[in-house]
């Protein structure tokens, strides 16, 4: 584990948002959903390798990235540090839709009806990915 996994992780994670962009442009905002959730996934765990940590093969690593605000704090932009709530609230309110919107074809949720939560969560996941970028960087 190093900075080149990080980095790896990193670019999986912009593939990953931009396929969700491409699929909100489709009207696809279950997938888009769905996508945005694992950018944002991927893009934390660079953060993780960054620090050295082994996390767990999970998709909620919310207590690992909590761990990196309070032990790795002096190593952390301070724009990183300022955006802690958006970060974890951004990775929480996803992980909860990630289920219903890989699942809507057994559900009754409209597709249609994701729109909202893709436009609001596509504009945050987008500034947690730019922000787990200053922190690979380093």
């Amino acid at each position: 584990m190093g900075r080149d996994e990080a980095l790896d992780a990193l670019e999986d994670a912009k593939r990953w948002f931009k396929m969700s962009m491409l699929a909100g442009e489709q009207g696809d905002y279950n997938i888009g959903l769905y996508s945005l959730e694992m950018s944002i996934e991927i893009a934390l765990k660079g953060v993780l390798i960054r620090f050295g940590v082994t996390y767990p093969k999970v998709h909620d690593v919310i207590p690992f990235i909590m761990n990196i605000f309070v032990d790795e704090k002096a190593k952390l932009p301070k724009e990183f540090i300022e955006n802690e709530n958006l970060i974890i609230d951004t990775f929480r309110e996803l992980l909860k839709r990630r289920g219903p919107a890989g699942y809507t074809f057994s559900s009754n949720i409209k597709i249609s009806n994701l729109k909202g939560d893709f436009d609001t969560y596509s504009k945050a996941v987008d500034r947690v990915i730019k922000l787990c970028q200053k922190v690979i960087d380093r």
